[in-house]
């Protein structure tokens, strides 16, 4: 039998990712037998694996033609391996396929502490390339840095009363001001929001939320394991999906037309018909309610919701007064800070490899190594705070848009102004020349004052980041 394979050079050898130096070199497709297989290089630095959690890669796969609708590749559930390991200590390597076959989990499966240097072999659905003409178009993989956070218990609210103001959650009771905590023990309880239900929030402007409601079964509250992107949307990752976009797609997700783009920090150029950025690592500026959709329908992730952001940052502690997602009440500590391009950097020249338990605060880093929590863009979130939200059942995207180059994912809150359904947590950074307050540019874990607030423009501290 003969064996064929395509082997598609780019414009670069090496593909840069978007986070702590992932790196995924131009993949070599093989079509044999009856099977496809992809083998590539992957590396990334300061991975780890230890008794509370591990991080990952998330991969997915494309055939892209030259102008068109890109063609998602799925993956098959085993047949993944390891091929050659360049690390500075061997790792054992994990594969964790989703069961919706969009894409997979790479990470190391036992104990890990470093920088990840590999050639892995991934099995793909030889079906999906049966209609896809591979001469005239460009296959390609993607990865995206993720945390994984395990299945745990977790505490909405705050022991200050005075976070109260700010819209914190909390379980009502009949004594004036006193604070209950809510513990959420299980991933498919039903919550009553009301004066005398499960949980209760005070609003100020409406921003909160609307105070009533039932969070029903079905909505992701976070007890469950998930992955979190590690970081917030980078403006690599966004140019990347954008060049994959047919020319009307791209228009309609072009952030850069924004009024003052380029003068309130955006990066992202388009140069040579390529869109593109010198910054790779930075948050991305301007993203747009819809325009993060559909680069989660685009990626096979979905949003995360407002307990998933507190499980994220706080994980199993015991909640203190004014906590912030490294788990003190204490930011000025922070060294992870802006430069004058809006990169995140380490002002007292730390490298991310020093991460630990117990510096958090400096690194501005979550119980989970989750980054930028607070601080950075705000975080956007399904709300419980409408019923549009709570509707929300965390389907995934499935890596192929709709017709109209949307999401099609009908449970997600829509890019309509007046759909509602989205929130924001975390407080944003809009640069120094201003001045700050109690939950901006860093907020607490549990204050929410616009957490039910469905903001879907565009703006210069608004970014987003993806859950699975």
């Amino acid at each position: 039998m003969k064996t064929y394979f395509l082997f598609l050079v780019l414009l670069c050898s090496t593909l840069v990712g978007y986070s702590d130096n992932l790196k995924l070199s131009t993949p070599v497709l093989y079509l044999e037998n009856g099977k496809a297989t992809a083998v590539f290089n992957l590396s990334w630095d300061n991975s780890w694996h230890t008794n509370k959690n591990h991080d990952a890669v998330w991969l997915f796969f494309k055939s892209i033609p030259a102008n068109g609708q890109a063609y998602h590749i799925n993956v098959l559930g085993d047949g993944h391996s390891k091929v050659a390991d360049f690390s500075d200590v061997p790792v054992d390597l994990g594969f964790e396929t989703a069961p919706d076959s969009v894409g997979l989990f790479v990470f190391p499966k036992s104990a890990f502490r470093g920088n990840i240097n590999v050639t892995i072999k991934i099995t793909l659905n030889h079906q999906n390339f049966e209609s896809i003409n591979n001469r005239n178009a460009a296959f390609r993989v993607f990865g995206i840095e993720m945390v994984n956070i395990p299945k745990q218990d977790f505490v909405l609210g705050d022991p200050d009363p005075s976070a109260q103001n700010y819209g914190s959650l909390y379980q009502p009771t009949s004594h004036k001001n006193t604070v209950s905590l809510c513990r959420l023990k299980s991933e498919t309880s039903e919550l009553k929001i009301g004066m005398d239900a499960d949980l209760f929030y005070q609003k100020k402007e409406g921003y909160e939320g609307d105070q009533t409601g039932v969070v029903p079964a079905g909505f992701p509250k976070g007890v469950d394991a998930f992955y979190l992107m590690k970081y917030e949307i980078t403006e690599g990752l966004y140019a990347t999906f954008l060049n994959t976009l047919p020319n009307d797609w791209q228009d309609l997700r072009n952030i850069t037309k924004e009024e003052n783009y380029e003068r309130d920090g955006g990066s992202i150029t388009f140069i040579e018909q390529k869109f593109q950025t010198p910054y790779e690592n930075k948050p991305c500026k301007f993203l747009g309610w819809e325009d993060a959709m559909t680069l989660a329908d685009w990626s096979g992730l979905r949003p995360m919701t407002e307990f998933e952001f507190t499980k994220a940052s706080r994980g199993n502690r015991k909640p203190i007064a004014g906590e912030f997602p490294w788990g003190t009440n204490n930011k000025y500590l922070m060294q992870r800070m802006p430069d004058a391009n809006g990169v995140l950097q380490m002002n007292n020249g730390w490298e991310e490899d020093m991460l630990s338990d117990d510096n958090l605060a400096y690194f501005g880093a979550s119980y989970y190594w989750v980054m930028d929590l607070s601080g950075s863009m705000w975080e956007r979130v399904v709300s419980i705070g409408h019923p549009v939200g709570r509707l929300y059942t965390g389907s995934y995207g499935d890596g192929k848009l709709g017709s109209n180059g949307l999401a099609t994912n009908t449970d997600w809150p829509t890019g309509d102004a007046d759909a509602g359904g989205v929130g924001f947590r975390g407080g944003g950074f809009y640069g120094y020349n201003r001045a700050y307050h109690e939950f901006n540019p860093f907020s607490p874990i549990a204050y929410r004052p616009y957490g039910g607030w469905h903001g879907v423009n565009r703006n210069k501290a608004y970014g987003c980041r993806l859950a699975r």
